[in-house]
């Protein structure tokens, strides 16, 4: 369960004591410790490396600041500020990332993966324009129709950067990686094919001949799931949105699915949650399913309801 760490106390002590986010990204040790606090205190099955989705792009040259979310200094938004951009080296310029991998891998049980990520290249380049979070993300959106070569352009280098990334996590120790294109849900199937689809593809066929499974979570993306399969991963990974019962359909009982809970339902009691995961296994019994929620863990989420629903898959994998 992706940020599933945020929600226990010896992280928050952690925050509270460093203060700043980046140190504890940009810390491999504090990094490597977050990373396996979920293992260890709530007994998820695999751990999910400790970083943020903007944090290749300050490899970039594009300084970057937590307020209290994700904030450049300098949004991209023309050719020059394209040009003006580094060109990274992820074992150099990312090399806390991949040392807190590395001091995951050492120090995880033998059945527990690492999983790495990134984000899409259409997500991170909604991050890169617009500087910060905005509802809708309108900066990068307004480019694509505006200036579509230039948008390209930048497509075309984040998925360079995005598929060095995690080229470099595997190498670190990472079992899998999970490409996460949150912002993917703004655009229409024929933007999606245009300028998401190519983009995510190319990632994945740069990973093809690694030996770790690449997991795509598109967020909110609905009216693009006949177009996922396509992506070239191995795991597609569903917002809580979509029936598991009806993506079977489309897909096929072959296809791995990843998810998904809605997050809000550990807000509801013991029985309410046991009920809601016990749904969602039993559309994934006999089919190859990954329990999971259907995005990340909010923060002011009551730990024991997590360590509950834990306990609850685990029980109901017993049966």
């Amino acid at each position: 369960m992706r940020q599933a760490g945020r929600i226990l106390k010896p992280y928050r002590e952690l925050r509270q004591r460093h203060g700043s986010l980046l140190k504890l990204f940009q810390t491999p040790e504090l990094a490597a410790e977050i990373t396996l606090m979920p293992v260890d205190m709530l007994g998820v099955d695999a751990a999910i490396l400790f970083t943020d989705l903007v944090t290749p792009l300050e490899a970039l040259g594009c300084e970057l600041a937590y307020a209290p979310g994700p904030v450049l200094s300098h949004p991209v938004r023309s050719a020059a500020d394209i040009d003006g951009l580094r060109s990274p080296v992820p074992e150099d310029d990312l090399a806390y990332v991949l040392e807190a991998a590395r001091l995951v891998r050492k120090a995880l049980p033998p059945a527990v993966p690492l999983i790495g990520y990134a984000g899409g290249p259409f997500t991170l380049a909604t991050w890169l324009v617009e500087g910060s979070h905005a509802k809708d993300f309108p900066a990068f959106r307004r480019m694509i129709h505006s200036d579509p070569a230039l948008a390209h352009r930048l497509l075309d280098l984040l998925t360079d950067l995005a598929s060095r990334f995690l080229r470099a996590q595997i190498a670190a120790g990472a079992h899998a990686v999970q490409i996460f294109d949150t912002s993917i849900g703004l655009l229409s199937p024929a933007q999606f094919n245009e300028f998401a689809l190519p983009y995510v593809r190319r990632v994945c066929r740069s990973l093809a001949a690694l030996d770790a499974p690449v997991i795509y979570f598109p967020l909110a993306g609905a009216q693009n799931l006949s177009s996922f399969g396509r992506v070239g991963a191995q795991v597609l990974s569903l917002d809580w949105r979509i029936d598991l019962d009806a993506a079977y359909g489309l897909f096929g009982d072959t296809m791995p699915l990843q998810g998904n809970l809605d997050p809000c339902a550990l807000y509801g009691s013991e029985a309410s949650i046991a009920k809601a995961a016990q749904h969602i296994l039993k559309q994934g019994r006999g089919r190859p399913h990954i329990f999971n929620l259907g995005h990340g863990v909010y923060p002011d989420t009551p730990s024991e309801k997590v360590k509950l629903l834990v306990d609850v898959v685990h029980q109901f994998a017993q049966t």
